[in-house]
């Protein structure tokens, strides 16, 4: 992996529906750029709501890369075997494109009612103009 971000429930706890969605922006990729793993890793389950799901896209596509899979409990989140993407459209390109991890509340309570919780976000992310 060359990129991680981390995501506290500090940084979702908005909302006051029990299907509201909260999304992170994470940036933007290099131009000419190929993604080939993705990866979530639940430090410290996301609790205080009923049900919270998060996927990892871009704009786009939010679920490209991982998709909406539950952060109630510790652990990792891969896609498919090796963290490849879930889809292979749209993990390269040759404009940039904006990354981000969609979070769903899907029962009860909302991402506002969140009291703990915390993941990290990995991602193998290239651009083409640094290849030797």
């Amino acid at each position: 992996y060359t990129h991680k971000y981390t995501i506290k429930y500090t940084d979702i706890d908005e909302g006051g529906g029990s299907s509201d969605t909260v999304t992170v922006a994470l940036g933007n990729t290099p131009t000419d750029f190929v993604i080939s793993k993705a990866m979530i890793n639940v430090t410290t389950a996301m609790a205080g709501t009923g049900a919270l799901a998060a996927e990892l896209g871009t704009d786009g596509d939010p679920n490209n890369f991982i998709a909406s899979t539950s952060v109630a409990a510790v652990g990792p989140i891969i896609a498919a075997i090796g963290a490849a993407p879930v889809t292979l459209a749209g993990t390269f390109a040759a404009a940039a494109d904006a990354l981000q991890v969609k979070f769903t509340n899907s029962s009860s309570g909302s991402p506002s009612a969140l009291t703990a919780g915390e993941l990290d976000i990995y991602l193998a992310m290239h651009s083409a103009n640094d290849l030797g």
